[in-house]
């Protein structure tokens, strides 16, 4: 019997790029608070609606330049056949970023996607006619955890974020390097 290939599929914000100062520097310019900046992982439109603040302020003062990929991830998606985005991103930013970057996964899925609500894996499966057990998908944040265990597909967090090593779960597979994805398809 041939060994199954699992497909890798990932949260973009903090788990492709390093992004966390690109998200929050809209808020700082706006003035809001650090004790009323939402948490990193929400839709835009929800993180701005718990901000106070208006999605087209905050789009104003993104810079998505600012958001660069961390070192060895440009190398794993141009190694990988098969793979796929699942991000809190609006649709239209998403597509700009991935463009940026030259990369081209199998199928992309943002938050336009879901209706504006939290990302969901089912859309991405189907579009990649896989069953939860041929995917692992890679995140950085809680919300990634809940979304992957929601339809039992693997979970690993891409812990070459250091923020994200701060939040692991007693269980989580906790990856150091993107390198280390590869591992996990076969």
């Amino acid at each position: 019997m041939p060994a199954t290939t699992r497909v890798a599929l990932f949260d973009f914000d903090g788990t492709l790029v390093d992004s966390d100062r690109a998200l929050t520097r809209p808020f700082e310019e706006l003035g809001v608070p650090e004790d009323r900046r939402p948490p990193l992982g929400l839709p835009l439109v929800e993180a701005c609606r718990q901000a106070g603040i208006t999605v087209e302020d905050y789009l104003e003062r993104y810079d998505p330049s600012a958001a660069q990929p961390f070192d060895g991830i440009t190398e794993l998606v141009h190694a990988l056949g098969r793979w796929g985005v699942a991000s809190n991103k609006q649709r239209a930013s998403g597509h700009r970023e991935l463009e940026r970057l030259g990369w081209a996964p199998s199928a992309a899925f943002f938050s336009d996607d879901f209706g504006g609500r939290e990302k969901e894996l089912v859309p991405l499966l189907a579009a990649l006619d896989l069953a939860p057990e041929g995917a692992v998908f890679i995140g950085d944040t809680h919300h990634d955890r809940a979304c992957a265990a929601a339809v039992g597909v693997p979970f690993a967090l891409a812990g070459w974020n250091r923020r994200a090593r701060g939040s692991a779960a007693a269980d989580d597979l906790v990856l150091t390097h993107p390198s280390e994805v590869l591992d996990l398809l076969s």
